[in-house]
């Protein structure tokens, strides 16, 4: 009777025992998967934010301020020529020839008739 209770005592702790660790297990495999989202999201606005600061950094230049400017004004430098283009058109293809089919092409040369 002893060594019944002591197998059913040990089934029982090892029963929690696999539970526990599959719950530990399974938590760290989601927590796991967070950070790695995590780092990658983290990774996204770090270049994010260098992108930013160099834009900042760029549009406080002088120059690039003063053409953005002009662009938008549409305004000129003191002896400035501004040339504006046509936009491009494709050159229209020549209409294709309609051909008569084969056996309409025989009658004519043999008959001499035309359409």
């Amino acid at each position: 009777m002893f060594n019944f209770i002591k197998n059913v005592v040990i089934v029982i702790l090892i029963t929690i025992l696999i539970y526990s660790l599959s719950r530990t297990i399974l938590d760290y495999k989601k927590k796991f998967s967070f950070f790695e989202q995590y780092k990658i999201e983290r990774q996204e606005q770090i270049n994010k934010n260098k992108k930013l600061k160099s834009e900042v950094l760029k549009n406080q230049d002088y120059h690039t301020v003063e053409k953005n400017i002009r662009q938008k004004l549409n305004l000129l430098r003191p002896n400035e020529i501004a040339i504006i283009l046509p936009k491009i058109t494709p050159t229209p293809s020549p209409a294709p020839k309609i051909k008569k089919p084969p056996y309409q092409q025989w009658w004519e040369l043999f008959l001499g008739k035309k359409d």
